[in-house]
């Protein structure tokens, strides 16, 4: 069991039955503390657990006059817990369905990542009803179209870790999202108003009646208020919000996979074909004699600045986004990012991470294993270090004249899946293209025009572009 002063679990509970019981003592050997929201049931099932609670310090029992749905219990439970101090909340169901030894899996993430909600991708039995599987098909598209693109991986799974306050603030003082709609509802707000989502998958179990099974899903009614969001998020997106959920998505490739927002050139390229330099004929070890010479001069190169154009292509978007600005590399300073169109903005990165600067101040990233790598990743191939390189990637290459290529393959399945394969290409000393293939449909192509180097970057330029 393990106890937290900011993190709790919430169990919005209706007639649930007998199984409540079982459930909370299962989530209390797994976590404390754990408000379960009592949503005005009359078959009697909280009285154990209110008499559970007399003994045990770690479960609170929160009793509400009326049944109000599933949405109202869960905010009733996250303002209690918010003036207890409270900062995150996992909501699970009573019902047995969720898993609790899932648990301190979701809270380490949500500790990692306080800034984020952490949601459920479920993995699902083989009894699962048909019709709520293909359901759920239908709500995950109609999500993707609401954030234009995709980061809830499941909007209708209900085991997933709230940022309190944030939460109250999307869906407080709406009216909606209080019964079935919730975990739609909430999750889609919350990514509108800035809240990046994580997926981390879990098991799902479902239970017949004959094992304790319940469900108070109304089909007529759930479905109807199930279609009445839908077309709410959707004529709100349509009228006024699509900018402000464009501009979200481009804060999300910077702290998930903004290794495409780095330096020189940073593709996510159509996934097809393997690379032919990818071959025993071309692997490099870290003292590759035959680039022994590059790594020197690029040991001794100066502080450059290069202006670049960046396109960023989505599957929900027929032409890429276009952006453009200068980046400035320095050997003592790390790299910076100054976007000039479609707006003014720097991104910095260095040996303490990554900074972003725009009109609303100064903004670091939360840790992330992913983008640490792809930053370490990428520090180093501006350096050429070849055996900082080796440590993380398998490293292939070619030179023909002053070209010269890279593929580096990460060695590791995880960090494949957060970075993908770089391409490096440049010429003599200076790196004119980088590509992380990750994606059929989503990629960013960087040209960059050829650098042009400087005595050194004036007191002005270290303090605006650098830190």
């Amino acid at each position: 069991m393990t106890a937290s002063q900011t993190h709790l679990v919430i169990l919005p509970t209706y007639n649930t039955g007998p199984r409540l019981h079982e459930v909370v003592c299962e989530v209390l050997r797994h976590w404390h503390p754990v408000f379960v929201v009592v949503d005005g049931s009359t078959d009697g099932s909280a009285d154990p657990v209110i008499k559970l609670a007399e003994t045990e310090p770690g479960l609170t029992v929160l009793l509400m006059p009326r049944n109000a749905g599933k949405g109202a219990a869960v905010l009733a439970g996250a303002r209690a817990a918010t003036d207890r101090g409270f900062t995150h909340a996992l909501v699970m169901d009573a019902d047995g369905q969720h898993p609790a030894a899932s648990i301190a899996k979701f809270m380490a993430a949500s500790q990692r990542h306080l800034n984020t909600m952490v949601l459920g991708r479920p993995i699902f039995p083989a009894n699962i009803p048909p019709a709520r599987l293909h359901g759920r098909k239908l709500s995950i598209w109609l999500v993707r179209f609401e954030l234009l693109g995709r980061g809830i991986a499941d909007p209708l799974f209900g085991f997933r870790i709230y940022p309190l306050a944030p939460l109250l603030a999307v869906l407080g003082s709406c009216r909606g999202g209080r019964r079935y709609d919730f975990d739609t509802e909430s999750s889609v707000r919350l990514c509108w108003a800035g809240v990046p989502p994580r997926n981390l998958t879990a098991p799902v179990r479902y239970f017949s009646r004959a094992e304790g099974g319940v469900s108070h899903f109304h089909y007529v009614r759930d479905n109807a208020t199930q279609v009445w969001l839908h077309f709410r998020l959707i004529a709100e997106l349509l009228l006024w919000r699509w900018p402000a959920v464009r501009r979200q998505r481009r804060r999300w490739s910077l702290a998930g996979a903004t290794f495409a927002l780095l330096l020189l050139g940073t593709t996510f390229i159509r996934a097809a074909d393997p690379d032919p330099l990818v071959n025993p004929a071309h692997r490099l070890a870290a003292d590759a004699p035959g680039w022994a010479d590059l790594v020197a001069t690029f040991a001794r190169q100066p502080d450059t600045t290069a202006e670049f154009t960046e396109r960023r292509f989505f599957p929900f978007k027929k032409q890429p986004v276009e952006l453009a600005g200068e980046v400035r590399v320095s050997a003592m300073r790390g790299l910076s990012l100054h976007y000039t169109a479609p707006e003014e903005r720097t991104i910095i990165l260095d040996a303490v991470g990554m900074l972003v600067r725009d009109a609303k101040g100064e903004q670091s990233l939360p840790p992330d294993p992913r983008v640490q790598a792809a930053d370490a990743a990428l520090l180093h191939i501006l350096r050429l270090d070849f055996a900082a390189l080796e440590n993380d990637f398998e490293i292939y290459g070619q030179r023909t004249g002053a070209a010269w290529r890279l593929v580096l393959i990460a060695r590791t399945a995880a960090l494949r899946r957060g970075i993908g394969v770089i391409t490096v290409a440049g010429e003599d000393a200076a790196v004119r293209s980088i590509e992380l293939r990750h994606s059929a449909k989503e990629y960013i192509e960087v040209l960059n025009a050829p650098p042009r180097a400087t005595a050194a970057f004036t007191a002005d330029e270290l303090q605006r572009y650098f830190r």
